[in-house]
Order: structure tokens, then C-alpha cells, then sequence
């Protein structure tokens, strides 16, 4: 019995998480979420949804796609993955977090079978979500996988469409050495009969996924019909007579292509989900106020120059830097890093070394890469241990980019509130 949701997180902190343990922390076998889901009633059988995979912007597009239908007025579920701060970040519906009360229910429902399965913490959350979304009677749900697709666990939905947001070299251990093998795994989300939403992909990623849904019948519709541009904060779509223009200062450059992959999704569903243009531009720039805690160049502090990106791989991190330099040059910016081991890759460290002020930090997690493993890539860089530092003038007058892992989030965001907390003390204090 679950009393307090202080034991629903006790128990899921007892669980081996992916952030914390990779590979051994993860099960690539749809056959326990078929059953999974069977015992619940198949709940993803109730609601429409959109599947979204991909190896980078695949949140930033279901987050995109749940403002637009919010702002369209539809009841829409959204799951993504991993939490920043709150494990109740992964299910949202209207850009509400799920209620505490909502958490006890569903361990009280089905808490006994999944200590007698032994589950995986992907599992358990995505079945949460798929419950959480058919009560509520969601009109649709947007659905982010968590790694490749083919066996992910959200692989047992039947979406009324699918994307691929990007495909790029990550999570090789586990979905494959080359891209070509990664597109398989991405590929695998792709139904018979259901339209496909792409990004831009290298070719021989595109080739290998054409070939999965001429093999379904899926109709596959790349983004680029829909021109996506970019130009000093400013997104411009285009297709026939028709222009649409974003104005967004917390997006970036690759966010025109995300932008194009939400309107391709939109313009396919207009006949089952009407939304107007309108609609369209205002979910797009209320996506920072919907959603504060995205991780994707955030604004951490209201009056300085302080951000946060959790780019991790290759790909992401050449974006992140594209961005950083459109606003001032590199030895304007100082750079403070941590990573995990496996995304210590040669590609990542050679991006950010043309920096020259670069700071490492630690992170207390058996995957995170430690000071030393840093140095070694990282030979100038000073070490920063921001759970000691409390001075808010370490970075007063500074461009500051906080970047390396998405799990970096949680120290940053509570050094920051001690430096939030103390500068309203001083405040109060002037007063």
C-alpha cells in the first residue's frame, strides 16, 4: 500500500535508472510492455497520439506540438524523458504536471505486479503515462521515445502519425556503430499505413528509412517542403503562397527545422485536428512560458546572462555552439561543463575546446565522467565545484553557458537558487 507520494519515490529511486546506470538499467523487449499494458486494460489503445523519435530534437518537437494543440484547445498529454527536477515533469497534461494523487492511484492500482515483474524504470513511467492520458480522456497525447524506437518501450502505441526528428551517432552501445543501423532502430516506430514526419537526415539515414516505410506503405513527407529559415531570433516557414513567421529569442537556428517538423505534423492532422495558424505561431512562442524547465538553451537567471543546454552528443553540441556565437564570440563566453563517460566522445571535446574559458564540474553519478577523466581532454580548463560557491559574483559580469548532460541540470538549478536566495535576502535588506 502507498500512502505518500514520499514512498511512490522511494520506491522508484530503489529502481536502476538509465541516467544513472546506461545500458544495465535498460531491457529492449516489447513483449513485457505488451503485457504490461494488457493487464492495464491496453489504456494507449484510447487515446490518439504522436509518436516522436529522433536523436536530437525530439523534445523540443513533442513540447512544440503540445503547445500548438493546447493553444488550439484540445486536451493534450505529453510524455518526455528525462525529468530535470521533478519526476512528475514526464506526464503532462495541458502543460499541467500529473497530481500526486494521480501517482498514488496508479501504484495502488498496479504497484503489486510491477514488483512482481521487476520492471524497468522507462517501463513503469511509460505505463503511467499511458494510463494517466485514458482517464483523462486526452483528445490527443504526444509520445516521446526514450532510446531508438523499434523496441522502445512507447513502441505498443499505434499513432495517427509518426516523426523522426533527426538521426545522428549516440547511444551507439545500444542501438548500433553507424548511422545506417541507427535508422533501423528509429525506424522501427514506423506503422503500416501511417504517414512518417522526417527532419533533415543525412542521406544514407534517409535512404534506409525510405526503404521501412516503402515497406509499410507509410507515407513519408520530409520537412524541407516547408523551407524552413532562421535569421537573428526570427523563423520564417513557407509553402505555396503561404509564410508563417515566428518570433522567439530562445530559439535556436535548428529550431526552424523543429518548427517545420510541428507544422508538418499539424498540416497532416488538419482534417481530424483543426488548427489555425494562429494557433499554430502562438503555441510555438509560449513554448518558454508552458514549459520553464526544457533544458535547451534556458535562461537561468532574470537579469544575467546565465544558460543552460543539456547537448550531449555531436550534433547538438555544433548547434549549441552556432547559437552561443551568433551571440557574442568565444572568448566572450565562459563555459562550465560535465558530462557522462560515454559522451567524452573526440567530436564533443574538439567543439568546445576552441573556448578558452572552459570550467569542469563533477557530478555524484557512477556514469558521470569524473575531474580527471575531464582533464584529460580538458588539460586548461579550472575546476568549479558549484556546490561550494555561493558568490554570485563568480559569474556577475559573464556570458555563461552551463552544457555537457541533461543531468547537469539538478546541480546547476540548485546552485542557482542559493544565489536566488541570497539575493533576495539582500533585497529584503535594502528595503
Amino acid at each position: 500500500m502507498y500512502r505518500s507520494i514520499s514512498d511512490v519515490e522511494i520506491f522508484m529511486n530503489s529502481i536502476p535508472m538509465f541516467s544513472l546506470r546506461g545500458a544495465s538499467a535498460a531491457n529492449f523487449n516489447l513483449e513485457r510492455m505488451t503485457e504490461f499494458s494488457r493487464v492495464m486494460g491496453n489504456p494507449q489503445l484510447t487515446f490518439k497520439s504522436v509518436h516522436v523519435a529522433g536523436t536530437n530534437g525530439k523534445g523540443t518537437v513533442c513540447r512544440m506540438l503540445a503547445s500548438i494543440y493546447q493553444s488550439a484547445g484540445f486536451k493534450t498529454g505529453l510524455y518526455i524523458s528525462p525529468h530535470l527536477i521533478d519526476f512528475r515533469e514526464r506526464f503532462m497534461l495541458n502543460g499541467d504536471l500529473i497530481g500526486e494523487n494521480d501517482l498514488l492511484m496508479f501504484f495502488n492500482l498496479y504497484g503489486g505486479h510491477i514488483k512482481n515483474q521487476n520492471y524497468t524504470y522507462f517501463e513503469i513511467t511509460t505505463a503511467i503515462a499511458f494510463w494517466y492520458f485514458s482517464i483523462n480522456e486526452v483528445d490527443i497525447a504526444v509520445i516521446e521515445t526514450g532510446l531508438g524506437g523499434r523496441l522502445d518501450a512507447t513502441n505498443v502505441i499505434f499513432p495517427e502519425i509518426s516523426v523522426i526528428t533527426s538521426i545522428g551517432m549516440d547511444h551507439t552501445d545500444l542501438l548500433g556503430n553507424s548511422i545506417e543501423s541507427i535508422a533501423r532502430e528509429k525506424g522501427g516506430i514506423i506503422k503500416k499505413g501511417i504517414p512518417l514526419i522526417t527532419g533533415d537526415l543525412p542521406g544514407n539515414a534517409q535512404y534506409v528509412i525510405q526503404k521501412i516505410a516503402d515497406k509499410y506503405n507509410s507515407e513519408l513527407i520530409p520537412v524541407r517542403q516547408f523551407n524552413p529559415g532562421y535569421n537573428n531570433g526570427i523563423i520564417k516557414l513557407s509553402f505555396g503562397e503561404t509564410e508563417i513567421v515566428l518570433k522567439a529569442s530562445f530559439l535556436k537556428k535548428i529550431d526552424a527545422v523543429n518548427a517545420a517538423i510541428a507544422f508538418a505534423v499539424i498540416h497532416k492532422l488538419r482534417t481530424k485536428f483543426i488548427v489555425d495558424h494562429k494557433d499554430f505561431v502562438s503555441g510555438i512562442e509560449l513554448l518558454e512560458q508552458r514549459f520553464a524547465r526544457r533544458g535547451v538553451f534556458e535562461k537561468l537567471h532574470h537579469k544575467r546572462e546565465w544558460f543552460f543546454d543539456g547537448a550531449h552528443n555531436e550534433e547538438a553540441v555544433e548547434h549549441l555552439i552556432e547559437h552561443l556565437l551568433e551571440k557574442a564570440p568565444e572568448n566572450h563566453w565562459t563555459v562550465v561543463l560535465s558530462f557522462m563517460k560515454d559522451k567524452l566522445t573526440p567530436g564533443v571535446v574538439r567543439s568546445w575546446s576552441r573556448f578558452p574559458n572552459v570550467k569542469i564540474c563533477g557530478l555524484n553519478n557512477e556514469r558521470a565522467a569524473t575531474i580527471s577523466e575531464m582533464k584529460q581532454f580538458f588539460p586548461r580548463a579550472s575546476e568549479i565545484n558549484l556546490d561550494e560557491i555561493c558568490n554570485r559574483n563568480q559569474f556577475e559580469t559573464e556570458l555563461v553557458i552551463f552544457s555537457g548532460s541533461f543531468y547537469f541540470y539538478t546541480v546547476v538549478s540548485k546552485w542557482l537558487g542559493t544565489i536566488l536566495a541570497s539575493e533576495d535576502n539582500l533585497s529584503a535588506l535594502e528595503e
